[in-house]
């Protein structure tokens, strides 16, 4: 970009520098940049600059896709062992390259999203004209990725095969289950270093409800990262590919771009790079199969151990659930081998869950435990308590 820059070619760079804060990588890269003066704008609050495009006007080319510009997402350290999965688009296809020519502009001059960054000269001007957008592309936050997205799942009648980086939102998720209900298999192939962190606990609900429903599901096994955001409609012949995760933020609210395409050379080029993956054909353990992983143990709360004087009446169980359990049975009774009073109450990660006991009678001894189960029905049981009543 400096070099072209330098050759008098015009450059404009879109950024987020909020990234900054977590790389020190970004923040040297947009510095160099800045020093070069080159302009930029960027995102500088609200959900994120997500979109991971280059234009290249003169060539009347674009270069597309879900991977940030950094050498790990663009060249294997080993080919099939240690890559981050991506797909890189390039092409000359007017509509499309005269579409992101109309949205570049649109951000550009947008001073309520974006702020200037760097060598910002104003008035801020458009530097194409104002040209349609194709249908084959969605925008958003122009559009919702999901509104347009899932009535395409739920028009397939024959196979979907999906990978996914990210999966923290209901409406995809649920899309995949009405497939299977409906006798469309699905295959998933997913990020799973994402399962079991704690700063991302509803990949976890999403994807054990998916694996409970029926749902093929793979996930990573090579070094680096599954980075890709990908869905295949075989009856429909459909390639559904670009920046959005299944995420709120991806549906409606980041700067995302997403391209919906019908054009057979697509299709196959996705086919292959999947099945690939998820048969491991290169030799090489591309990915590994998905097996659900049980929920922390319930850790009592109330009434404590042995405690005594409780009320016959508004009697309260509280016990905290942890980040992955989404249900839990409730063993309740006179023995300590107590029986299930209740299957299946809903709990809600990293809080503390309350229910509220039937009368009980007085100067009994009542025994209770808790067994937390994700949405796969993987369970873990807690210890058992007792306490007595007035």
């Amino acid at each position: 970009l400096i070099s072209r820059f330098q050759a008098g070619i015009p450059v404009r760079v879109i950024m987020d520098p909020r990234r900054n804060s977590v790389s020190a990588a970004n923040a040297a890269m947009l510095q160099k940049l800045a020093a070069a003066h080159i302009p930029m704008r960027g995102k500088a609050s609200g959900s994120s600059m997500h979109w991971k495009f280059m234009l290249f006007a003169g060539q009347e080319m674009l270069e597309v896709g879900a991977s940030n510009f950094s050498d790990y997402y663009l060249i294997p350290v080993q080919k099939y062992v240690n890559y981050i999965d991506e797909a890189v688009y390039f092409t000359d296809d007017p509509a499309l390259v005269d579409s992101f020519k109309t949205r570049m502009d649109d951000a550009w001059t947008n001073t309520v999203a974006l702020t200037n960054y760097a060598n910002v000269t104003t008035p801020l001007v458009r530097e194409y004209p104002t040209f349609p957008i194709s249908p084959d592309l969605l925008f958003v936050p122009w559009e919702n990725f999901a509104t347009r997205a899932v009535p395409r799942y739920d028009a397939e009648t024959a196979r979907i095969d999906v990978i996914m980086y990210k999966v923290t939102e209901p409406s995809h998720a649920d899309a995949m289950i009405r497939a299977v209900k409906r006798g469309v298999p699905v295959r998933l192939i997913v990020e799973g270093s994402f399962y079991r962190s704690k700063n991302n606990v509803w990949q976890a609900y999403h994807i054990d409800r998916m694996y409970a429903a029926g749902v093929q599901i793979r996930q990573r096994a090579h070094q680096g990262l599954t980075h890709q955001k990908t869905a295949l409609l075989y009856s429909q012949g459909m390639t559904i590919f670009g920046s959005s995760n299944w995420t709120l933020e991806s549906n409606k609210s980041q700067y995302e771009h997403n391209t919906f395409s019908k054009r057979v050379s697509i299709f196959n080029w996705f086919q292959t790079n999947l099945d690939r993956k998820w048969r491991n054909a290169t030799g090489n353990a591309e990915t590994k199969s998905f097996a659900p992983l049980p929920p922390d143990p319930p850790v009592n709360v109330a009434p404590v151990n042995l405690a005594t004087a409780q009320p016959v009446t508004g009697a309260v169980l509280s016990w905290k659930p942890g980040p992955w359990a989404h249900k839990a049975d409730i063993y309740f009774g006179t023995t300590s081998a107590a029986p299930l009073l209740v299957a299946n109450v809903s709990v809600s990660p990293n809080t503390t869950k309350k229910y509220t006991l039937p009368t009980l009678a007085p100067g009994k001894t009542y025994y209770w435990k808790i067994v937390s189960k994700t949405m796969a029905n993987k369970t873990a049981t807690g210890p058992v308590w007792s306490f007595r009543t007035q």
